[in-house]
């Protein structure tokens, strides 16, 4: 049996309820103000599914938050992003891994009671390939003294589309290091066990953190995790997916933070069946 490292710090809150769809709000100069709507997320992925209603994500797929055509990771688009009160998602010119933009997810944690939490994240949705790589860029321009969970990736996982029923699978945070330096920490939500990894997440610098996840229920599954370019968290021959259907969330979510106030750019983000990784 495999043994955890546990962070009573880290508080693993409600990752999806109370979820808002983001339209319009594209956060550049000249821009409309956002509008929030109510609503599931609608993210097409594969025009093709089984008899369950599961459709398959279509690998490779990527945005840089360009408004690409078929791009549903834009403020301009009726996209799988979305808000919590006190949080925002923008488009920015400053700082950028690539091309024009990137994406700014600002999240305030004043007045949040954990497990609550302050929240802006976009998602992927549907049948996740059997084993694929999740990569983003990352760029926290400011250190933040962390109480409670400061989460960048989520899994999730259902038996059936929209399951009211979903679990948590895995989460990259971040945490503290004992010099008040950032670094990544992986909750593993199958075992409810918190593991602490080495992978240094520096400030005012772009770090591109991937996940390569292989999905099994079995003892055949993987999932390691890469910070820079290096392995700081390999883990084989255990189930990683219980699920047929399931979700990925990219952004920021944290429900306790000094100072309150952070936030987070993300580019260059991808799902592909090889590594896109430095």
């Amino acid at each position: 049996m495999r043994s955890f490292r546990w962070l009573p710090a880290l508080v693993v809150g409600c990752t999806s309820c109370d979820r808002q769809i983001l339209v319009g709000g594209d956060e550049t100069p000249g821009a409309p103000d956002a509008l929030l709507l109510d609503g599931p997320d609608l993210d097409a992925g594969s025009s093709s599914g089984d008899d369950s209603g599961i459709v398959p994500l279509v690998v490779p797929w990527s945005t840089g938050f360009e408004n690409a055509p078929g791009d549903s990771w834009v403020p301009t688009n009726l996209s799988a992003c979305y808000v919590s009160p006190g949080a925002s998602f923008r488009l920015v010119t400053s700082p950028v891994h690539s091309g024009q933009h990137a994406a700014a997810f600002k999240v305030d944690t004043a007045g949040v009671v954990p497990p609550a939490a302050s929240q802006t994240r976009c998602l992927k949705q549907g049948g996740l390939p059997a084993a694929a790589y999740y990569g983003a860029w990352y760029y926290v321009p400011a250190l933040a003294t962390n109480y409670g969970n400061w989460n960048l990736f989520h899994f999730r996982g259902a038996d059936v589309p929209q399951d009211s029923a979903s679990h948590g699978l895995w989460d990259v945070s971040l945490a503290n290091a004992s010099d008040g330096s950032l670094h990544t920490v992986v909750y593993d939500q199958l075992r409810k066990g918190t593991l602490q990894t080495t992978g240094s997440v520096p400030i005012n610098a772009w770090v591109y953190l991937e996940v390569y996840l292989r999905r099994a229920a079995d003892s055949t599954g993987q999932f390691t995790l890469r910070v820079g370019g290096q392995v700081v968290l390999d883990l084989t021959g255990m189930a990683t997916d219980d699920s047929r259907w399931g979700e990925w969330f990219v952004g920021n979510l944290a429900t306790a933070l000094s100072p309150t106030s952070s936030t987070v750019y993300v580019d260059d983000v991808t799902i592909d069946l090889v590594s896109r990784g430095p």
